[in-house]
């Protein structure tokens, strides 16, 4: 166990690190020398205590916190400016830098619908026809095609930022994590030369393309993707909404590389290698064949310590000595934290180690439960068949999902109520997948014939998965949005959890402190249903159609919401996109989290978890129906869209020149007659034409007060049923398709 407490202090010390770093009492210009003398001194301290164990273990620890934090010094997630570093070259969304770079690519291409994202280590960077050498990894955004290769040398001219971080995501200690910290937008690639990389990577990241074609090839959409992303690490082609699917039954763990890939992996190689060369040949080879596939799929931090995990249970082996689950996880995790401090916040990391942990701790005790639970209403025999069956599936489930239940509802604001059900018909549907999809690349790669044969196997349990997730996604309140009240209930829960832990392991707080009485933990299971059960209650639709108009000093948006609860943003792309995607997070009842489709110019740059429209990839008169009986025409001039349910009838924004709404009426359709309008604020410099309120005869109009219109627009304005609102005011609009109902953030202004 002294590796445990070691890896504990290493951590601790990379996290105050980074808190001193954060605060302001170490950064760029602290020296490094200063830890690893520090360090130094620990360990002269421990060496005189060696024979005394209170005091040399302490000195110990003091010694790895302390290297823990040289480590974090040495990567932070903010890079030190010089006339060297490509970031102190970056521009800002707002105004970013026209630039060019020069560089490598270093990594797997990722090949999405619209576009391919690149891995580029820059080495020259031209500014107003200059070059200069630099140093940095950027993440350039390209077009489709052509699709470049690793190893590739390329120019790439585009718009240099910072990556930007978001109320809900900090995408640019996302970047950091993995070493990028510039982004080049809206990039132009030229290739330069080829074979620039590390024979190794080129070799793998061939062979990976060629598994990932071959897959393709041989396995129908959408189980050529999910077969890609479980055996190849390549998620990107998955579509979305049955990657949506997988989110809402808590399903996601199982189309990633992790633990049960690389346990299924080793026992299939010792397996085949242990009766060719003996078990204790065969032992290396395995761990050498082990790691190799975890840096073919991409060395991912849940693979890497999957990956570490099973070299280390088979040197065990090999040495003779029995495997610690312990040793062996916090092995790996000491390993990762020192190739790359920052993995401890990598969330995909953290998942995969609290899972694998949740297995330590509560597979066996959950396990000994359920049989003694059997035992009182079954025969012994019949009792340990049953535990036999859930073991594999529901037990290992919910002893997963005791630890990473935290951090899903933390870092994604949702809590799905089909998990354990929907984890407990797919797994068993999992080893076959991952057996027929190897020995489809097996064989595929050498004869495709064989291979098509060979993967009828995993098309069969793929499709069967795939019919699970999507069957159970649909089930009503399959999976609730828990909001700010759930994230610190979460965070709640984590402390008491790891509390918990540390007084059932650590003799010293248990007689320090006495245990929980009952009614105590009654409580907090009573305080944490209670809480689910709100959540559930208030994300019940009401049935009918919310739009709710936000606006800011130059810009407006609309959030939609159907009767059956789907979020939808439109934005003018006026004023600032991050400011009304801000109030619109205002503005969304607690228990609820961001929106499933958003439209507007970069709007995926505001909601990284929806799936976005550019204005120009929806032509004129496109319709897009939603749930509910709610229907979306895009219209032929500006952003505005025509919202209709039933009778009701607006446009949302409806920010449009004068200009815009001259070329709209000249093809305007039939039912442009609009049940409400909310004319635009002061600052889009914007206003409804007579004819254009002549054309769509509004019912109801709202009027933002500082807004200023023509005298003849006011006139015919003041005829018409009007109310005054706020120039920056937030209004919703309910309406059943028959009547209608208008309330602002201090009440009812119309009905």
């Amino acid at each position: 166990m002294t590796l445990v407490y070691l890896t504990v202090a290493w951590c601790v010390g990379i996290w105050l690190a980074h808190q001193f770093w954060t605060i302001g009492l170490i950064g760029c210009e602290t020296p490094g020398w200063a830890f690893a003398i520090a360090a130094m001194c620990s360990a002269g301290l421990a060496i005189l205590w060696r024979r005394q164990p209170s005091r040399r273990w302490p000195a110990v620890f003091l010694m790895f916190a302390l290297l823990g934090a040289w480590r974090y010094q040495l990567r932070p997630f903010v890079v030190c400016p010089s006339t060297t570093t490509l970031a102190a070259y970056n521009g800002s969304v707002a105004a970013p830098t026209r630039a060019v770079i020069e560089g490598v690519i270093v990594g797997y291409p990722d090949v999405r619908d619209t576009a391919t994202i690149y891995h580029v280590r820059a080495d020259t960077l031209i500014l107003d026809g200059q070059a200069r050498p630099v140093r940095g990894d950027v993440r350039v955004e390209a077009p489709r095609y052509p699709v470049l290769a690793y190893g590739d040398r390329v120019r790439a001219g585009g718009q240099l930022i910072t990556p930007p971080s978001f109320d809900d995501f900090d995408y640019a200690a996302y970047l950091s994590i993995h070493g990028i910290h510039s982004l080049l937008r809206r990039a132009r690639l030229e290739r330069i030369s080829p074979d620039h990389g590390h024979p190794l990577w080129a070799a793998l990241y061939r062979l990976r393309a060629r598994g990932a074609a071959l897959l393709n090839r041989v396995l129908p959409e959408p189980t050529a993707a999910l077969a890609n992303g479980m055996l190849l690490g390549i998620e990107s082609g998955i579509p979305d909404a049955v990657d949506e699917a997988f989110k809402v039954t808590g399903t996601t763990h199982v189309i990633v590389i992790s633990g049960s890939n690389i346990a299924l992996l080793t026992g299939v190689l010792m397996a085949l290698l242990g009766r060719g060369l003996g078990r204790s040949r065969a032992l290396f080879l395995v761990a050498a064949l082990v790691m190799l596939y975890v840096l073919l799929v991409g060395a991912d931090p849940p693979a890497l310590r999957a990956g570490i995990m099973g070299v280390l249970y088979v040197i065990a082996i090999a040495l003779g000595r029995v495997s610690t689950a312990y040793v062996s996880l916090c092995a790996s995790a000491l390993v990762m934290a020192l190739l790359n401090p920052l993995a401890l916040w990598d969330v995909g990391f953290q998942l995969s180690f609290a899972a694998t942990l949740g297995l330590i701790l509560f597979t066996a005790p959950l396990q000994a439960r359920c049989e003694r639970f059997c035992t009182r209403r079954f025969s012994p025999e019949r009792a340990r068949q049953i535990t036999a069956l859930l073991n594999d599936t529901l037990i290992v489930t919910l002893a997963a999902q005791i630890l990473t239940l935290p951090l899903l509802v933390y870092y994604f604001g949702r809590l799905s109520l089909v998990a354990l059900l929907a984890n407990f018909l797919i797994l068993p549907a999992q080893p076959p997948i991952m057996v027929g999809g190897m020995a489809t690349l097996a064989v595929g790669l050498i004869w495709e014939t064989l291979g098509r044969i060979a993967a009828v196997i995993p098309w069969l349990f793929l499709t069967y998965t795939v019919t699970v997730v999507r069957g159970l996604a649909t089930v009503p309140l399959a999976a609730v949005e828990t909001g700010a009240l759930g994230r610190l209930l979460a965070v709640l829960y984590g402390v008491g959890l790891i509390g918990g832990l540390a007084w059932r392991h650590w003799p010293l707080l248990r007689r320090m402190m006495p245990a929980p009485s009952a009614a105590g933990r009654w409580l907090a299971v009573g305080g944490i249903s209670g809480w689910l059960i709100l959540t559930a209650v208030n994300q019940i639709p009401d049935g009918r159609l919310h739009i709710t108009f936000i606006a800011d000093a130059a810009g407006e948006a609309a959030l939609v919401t159907t009767p059956t609860g789907r979020r939808v943003w439109l934005w003018d792309g006026r004023g600032d996109g991050a400011v009304l995607a801000a109030a619109t997070r205002d503005q969304l009842r607690i228990g609820q989290s961001g929106v499933g489709l958003a439209f507007g110019p970069d709007a995926g740059r505001y909601w990284p978890a929806a799936q976005v429209f550019e204005p120009a990839q929806m032509p004129a008169g496109s319709r897009l129906r939603l749930d509910g009986g709610v229907e979306l025409t895009r219209l032929a001039a500006g952003s505005a869209w025509l919202v209709r349910y039933g009778r009701f009838r607006t446009l949302a924004p409806a920010t449009l020149a004068p200009e815009a709404q001259a070329e709209l009426m000249h093809g305007a359709p039939a039912d442009l007659a609009l049940t409400f309008l909310k004319a635009p604020g002061a600052g889009t410099s914007t206003w409804p034409t007579t004819a254009f309120l002549a054309v769509t005869a509004p019912q109801i109009v709202l009027w933002p007060e500082a807004a200023t219109y023509p005298p003849d627009v006011a006139e015919w304005l003041s005829g018409l049923r009007t109310a005054r609102i706020p120039d920056e005011g937030v209004v919703e609009v309910i309406t059943d398709g028959m009547r209608l109902w208008l309330r602002q953030r201090s009440g009812v202004v119309q009905r």
